[in-house]
């Protein structure tokens, strides 16, 4: 088995279906009383937990990616921006409204980022390369 291209796939599969789920959300047809909550958010302006919390996302994108490229101390990055990510998001005033296929897309990418991590310190074959 070739433990490396495994590897990349856990961290390029959650990637691509966060991008799925978020264009399925655009898609979708939320009752008016969901887009009158984001339109008004919108109007008032999204809180600084939001702006962290989208800021976070992004950095951790970009921790996968160090990832992808075993640059060294990317998974200890990684586990730090995630986590940062999780506590940002449970604090966040704002409701998450999501798609219930969206929601299943994320959970599995949240599931298939843990296996990756997993990998990484557990697996001597990619331990070994960052």
């Amino acid at each position: 088995m070739n433990y490396v291209s495994y590897f990349r796939f856990l961290i390029l599969a959650p990637i691509a279906m966060v991008f799925v789920a978020v264009a399925l959300d655009f898609s979708y047809t939320f009752p008016e009383s969901v887009n009158g909550y984001y339109g008004q958010l919108a109007a008032d302006g999204f809180s600084s937990l939001y702006n962290a919390y989208l800021v976070l996302a992004v950095m951790a994108f970009i921790a996968d990616l160090m990832m992808l490229f075993f640059i060294a101390h990317s998974r200890e990055i990684w586990i730090v921006l995630i986590s940062a990510f999780y506590i940002v998001a449970s604090l966040m005033p704002e409701l998450t409204i999501m798609s219930p296929f969206s929601i299943v897309l994320v959970q599995i990418a949240s599931l298939m980022a843990g296996l990756k991590i997993s990998l990484a310190y557990l697996s001597p074959a990619i331990r070994d390369l960052f």
